[in-house]
């Protein structure tokens, strides 16, 4: 009895307590989801290939049938056109200017919006926000018409070489334009890709034009096969560069091509090889000051 009175009376620890106690089953956990899934260049079909350059070819194909009319209906206003050596000895209508204007704008604004329009339909999974890059492609060809306006006004009465080659970069710009709104809309991961094509396409498009214009000699066949040569080959290099640079990604593994893909060291970012420096300790002498005063 008394051993059991003293086992009573013993304080009992409360960790002894706590550690008796089971422990808890552990339940898995899930493996977190990464929140940058792996994600490379999509893959690019012949057949895909083959739709792009149809697809900008007819696009490029609108925009002549618009420059057609214009000019049908307006032939002998725009006569200096067809001749412009001949031109400059004769006085010009003062409607040249304006018709020109108005018929440049109106064939590089539906050629830019009818063949991204036609593209967007070789990838309809891909393109998803066509309202928006057809908006953006619109602002942009008027704010090149209105930049161009007074190089046309100010060369027609002087040079109408000058002239020309106003039109012809008129056409270009608003070619680059709703090339670039496209696919950076779309896919800014890759918009290098898309540089790459649109630049190669109008590189390849100029080199054919003036091999066109050196051989044939005339402007007028010229002025109505560009929009259609610009277009199907941005619409082919959109398809062939793609093909390519996946092909690259498989056989190489390397992404060199992505915006987050990083060459170097890029201003104001430092290295993650490099250690911070710790600021040396400056002795304390604020306290040993205070006493002895």
């Amino acid at each position: 009895m008394q051993q059991g009175s003293e086992m009573q009376q013993m304080p009992v620890d409360p960790n002894v307590q706590y550690q008796q106690i089971p422990a808890m089953e552990q339940v898995p956990m899930q493996p977190q989801q990464p929140q940058d899934p792996e994600y490379g260049p999509r893959k690019m079909s012949f057949f895909t290939l083959v739709l792009k350059t149809f697809a900008g070819l007819a696009g490029g194909i609108a925009g002549t049938i618009v420059l057609l009319i214009i000019f049908l209906l307006t032939s002998s206003i725009l006569q200096p056109v067809l001749s412009p050596a001949e031109a400059q000895a004769q006085e010009i209508s003062p409607l040249f200017v304006f018709v020109l204007m108005a018929m440049i704008f109106a064939t590089s604004l539906v050629s830019s919006l009818i063949a991204p329009m036609l593209i967007s339909y070789t990838e309809r999974e891909r393109y998803t926000r066509v309202t928006t890059a057809l908006s953006q492609i619109f602002i942009i060809n008027i704010v090149i018409f209105a930049f161009l306006a007074p190089i046309y006004l100010t060369t027609s009465a002087t040079n109408l070489s000058l002239t020309a080659y106003a039109a012809g970069l008129q056409i270009i710009l608003s070619a680059i334009a709703g090339s670039l709104m496209l696919e950076l809309i779309h896919d800014y991961r890759y918009s290098l890709i898309s540089v790459y094509t649109t630049i190669l396409g109008i590189l390849v498009a100029t080199a054919t034009s003036f091999f066109l214009f050196s051989v044939l000699g005339s402007t007028t066949i010229l002025l109505f096969v560009a929009l259609p040569l610009i277009w199907s080959l941005i619409g082919f290099f959109q398809g062939a560069l793609a093909m390519f640079y996946y092909w690259l990604y498989q056989n190489y593994g390397v992404d060199f091509l992505a915006t987050s893909t990083s060459y170097g060291t890029d201003y104001g970012v430092p290295e993650e090889s490099e250690d911070e420096e710790d600021e040396p300790e400056h002795e304390d002498t604020e306290g040993s000051n205070f006493l002895k005063q």
